[in-house]
């Protein structure tokens, strides 16, 4: 992707002559476009969005600062670099408020112009790589990702185009890297995240097209490969880009189960409206799953195609959270050996009960000793750093996991949750200093054991022994 800029001079001899510099150069891809003044560029920017504006400052009607101060609100991104014949005090001073990138005089030194957009140029992909990577975790956290927001400038900068289409397909990212040229030479744009086997390809482009045109044209390059294919459009927006993903998932899945295209339907439509949220939920042990069985169960629906979308959640889920692949007749041998045992609510929470083993059942015994091992790091950081404020996602780059695998395997192989634990060790802690310090003030053992609120404390220690720990500590000497 060239950088993009627009040239801003009323003289077509000066304006043409720079085009033609900048065309011939070869040390840095640029895609040029030209206004021959202030008005003429302001409405080629209704739908060109460019990154560098070179301006003339003296021009008839609206000089060249006047436009940068009208269009500067409207694109924060833009960089603005001024040409003039000469240097004048009052222009600079306005060129410096506005932070204009450079101030060049006429003649304009071709080198050192090319030298400024090469700096510029480099600020953009690093700016770029900042946004595919806010992408990346919005796009895999499920909607928990929310503190560095795109702003809408930034996106209209990465995805120009109206219409967009998330592509998931079982492949890892060398795959993926291979067959990205390919697909990107019928779109505008297309970008490519890989999480764990998975791999996600994201379209933008100007004209709307359908799902089965769409399918049809990535089948060409995907080479009869499966994908679970979801559009959305610039009004839905890229910060929700967890739910056009989760549908991809779920139309994948679905495009393996003997079911009709508009049952299809009818389940995609149901998975839409409430997300894989409560499934996921489940898997991480924060659903009951008799309340996702109660919550998912439509009296219009029959048991069949209850379960088809509980069976198309389920494995959606462990695909987002754990990135399990499994071919087309695993998950059609799967669905067809349990819809066997599917006969109500009940048979259904077996179901369910089943997926919470799936995918660690699924391990070698090598995997799940390396998975053990990585466990016993997490307690024991969490054994030397309970003082602090610890978070799941702290550990699991410490021990180089994906947060939700951390989450899932540890209360597999603990037993507890990670907070269920981390309490655990936080209380433990504070019943040892009560007992060999019981001069030390409430506030100094919540302060010492990693709670900076000391009612916060006193309420999770209540919760836990069913008494104060004022209380808890009299009993104890009482008992010594």
């Amino acid at each position: 992707m060239g950088l993009k800029v627009l040239l801003v001079d009323d003289e077509y001899i000066v304006l043409k002559g720079l085009e033609i510099m900048l065309g011939e150069q070869k040390e840095i891809a640029l895609e040029i476009m030209t206004a021959m003044d202030a008005v003429d560029a302001m409405e080629k920017l209704a739908d060109w969005c460019p990154d560098v504006i070179i301006a003339d400052i003296n021009m008839p009607e609206i000089d060249g600062l006047t436009m940068l101060e009208q269009i500067s609100g409207a694109h924060p991104q833009c960089r603005f670099i001024i040409v003039s014949g000469y240097e004048d005090q009052e222009y600079l001073k306005r060129a410096l408020k506005l932070h204009v990138a450079d101030y060049l005089t006429k003649p304009v030194d071709k080198a050192y112009l090319i030298r400024r957009l090469k700096e510029i140029g480099e600020e953009k992909q690093a700016q770029i790589k900042n946004m595919l990577l806010k992408i990346r975790l919005m796009l895999f956290s499920g909607g928990q990702f929310q503190e560095q927001d795109l702003t809408r400038d930034e996106i209209k900068r990465l995805f120009p185009n109206p219409w967009f289409a998330l592509c998931a397909a079982g492949i890892p990212s060398f795959e993926a890297e291979k067959l990205q040229p390919g697909i990107a030479a019928y779109f505008d744009n297309c970008y490519v995240f890989s999480h764990n086997n998975w791999s996600v390809f994201l379209l933008n482009y100007s004209v709307r097209i359908g799902v089965k045109e769409l399918r049809t044209l990535l089948q060409r390059t995907f080479a009869g490969m499966a994908c679970g294919i979801s559009l959305f459009s610039e009004e839905e927006g890229i910060q929700n880009i967890f739910l056009p993903y989760q549908r991809a998932l779920c139309d994948l899945v679905l495009s393996f189960l003997p079911a009709e295209a508009a049952v299809r339907e009818r389940i995609a439509v149901r998975i839409s409206e409430h997300t894989l949220q409560p499934a996921i939920r489940v898997l991480m042990f924060e659903y009951s799953i008799t309340d996702y069985i109660n919550e998912v169960c439509n009296p219009d629906w029959d048991i069949i195609l209850i379960f088809l979308l509980v069976f198309t959640e389920a494995l959606a889920a462990n695909i987002l959270i754990a990135g399990i692949s499994l071919s087309p007749e695993t998950i059609r041998q799967l669905y067809q050996q349990q819809a066997e045992t599917v006969h109500d609510k009940r048979t259904l929470c077996a179901f369910m009960e089943k997926s919470l083993n799936f995918w660690y059942d699924s391990f070698t015994p090598a995997e799940q000793e390396q998975y053990s091992s990585k466990i016993a790091m997490a307690c024991e950081y969490m054994e030397m750093h309970y003082e602090q404020d610890i978070a799941l996602e702290q550990v699991a780059e410490y021990i180089s996991i994906n947060p939700s695998y951390l989450s899932y395997i540890f209360k597999k192989e603990t037993g507890s949750t990670f907070l269920q634990y981390l309490t655990n060790i936080r209380l433990q802690k504070a019943c040892r200093l009560m007992t060999d310090n019981p001069e030390l003030s409430l506030d100094d053992v919540a302060a010492k054991t990693g709670y900076h609120s000391t009612s916060y404390f006193h309420k999770i220690f209540r919760s836990r022994f069913g008494m104060s720990p004022r209380q808890w500590l009299q009993r104890e000497h009482r008992h010594t």
